[in-house]
């Protein structure tokens, strides 16, 4: 029986699939390291599915995506199994490089937020034109989901597109930002989500006021004028006759336009300080004064005893 405890690197190798078939990942990879110390006419193989592991564990950093690239060209094998699932391998270098396309794109700076949305969409173009319904087979090995597909993955990346530039281009162009956020919100519906937030932005981005204080025109609530809760008397109320408010509907709230809002936000942290740094001399002047009279007690009662 002695002779069992000596496995081969095949033999490792088939230990080794058979704990991925378990969802034991990580002792199918030391399986596969072991097997390829040992030797086995499966090395290829087993760097393939070492790099496809490793994969699953960090699918944010492009690298492990090109190690696996690299390694499914070196096994040679147009397709295998990972578990249940039959994968393709030209199918899956394929998604690999769309991945790595779509963190690349995802982590560029929001700054340049029309280069970042362009880029986005781009990748969402590819995604539908290279996989398109089909599964995404890394989030299938990996989350059971098979409902993942190219086209729904597309339609993802649009909508963060479309948010990206809806963001970006509000500090400019709020109408232009609620159209971009109405676009996000209609990808948003078709995968099935609610859209609520982009749905929001695209009203507050839309409508349009005049600063009570100063009766400029703005466009963009939130971010070029705010709404500030205020008691509207009636002759005020029948004055509120232009197309373009100066309060909203149920004269709860004035709107008032940024700088005139930064501007006394700024002049209250200002006079907030000035008092704090105030007070705060007041209170040091009172316990120098407390701690002087304190140390002049002491001094009587040593003088006294």
């Amino acid at each position: 029986m002695a002779f069992k405890l000596f496995k081969n690197g095949d033999q490792l190798y088939d230990e080794g699939i058979d704990l991925i078939n378990r969802k034991e990942y990580n002792g199918a990879k030391g399986k596969f390291n072991d097997a390829l110390s040992k030797g086995t006419g499966k090395a290829g193989m087993a760097r393939m599915y070492i790099a496809l592991i490793d994969l699953l564990r960090n699918r944010g950093t492009p690298q492990n995506y090109r190690t696996l690239i690299d390694e499914l060209k070196t096994c040679g094998q147009s397709g295998f199994k990972f578990g249940l699932t039959d994968i393709d391998a030209e199918a899956l270098e394929t998604e690999c490089t769309l991945a790595m396309e779509e963190i690349n794109a995802s982590s560029m700076d929001d700054g340049g937020y029309m280069e970042k949305g362009q880029a986005l969409i781009d990748v969402a173009s590819k995604y539908a034109s290279l996989i398109g319904d089909a599964p995404l087979k890394l989030d299938e090995i990996s989350k059971g989901n098979t409902q993942s597909t190219g086209t729904r993955e597309s339609l993802v990346l649009q909508a963060m597109a479309y948010e990206c530039m809806g963001t970006g281009v509000v500090l400019r162009n709020p109408k232009q930002g609620s159209e971009y956020m109405q676009m996000a919100y209609n990808f948003r519906r078709q995968i099935g989500d609610s859209g609520d937030r982009d749905y929001e932005l695209m009203k507050n981005y839309a409508k349009s006021c005049k600063c009570w204080i100063c009766g400029r025109p703005a466009s963009g609530e939130g971010i070029h004028f705010m709404s500030i809760k205020s008691e509207i008397t009636p002759m005020f109320r029948e004055k509120e006759t232009d197309l373009i408010r100066t309060a909203d509907e149920d004269f709860r709230s004035i709107y008032i336009c940024m700088p005139c809002y930064s501007a006394f936000s700024n002049r209250a942290d200002d006079i907030s300080r000035e008092y704090f740094t105030q007070a705060m001399a007041e209170m040091r002047a009172m316990e120098a004064r407390i701690q002087a009279q304190i140390a002049s007690l002491y001094t009587e009662i040593r003088l006294s005893r």
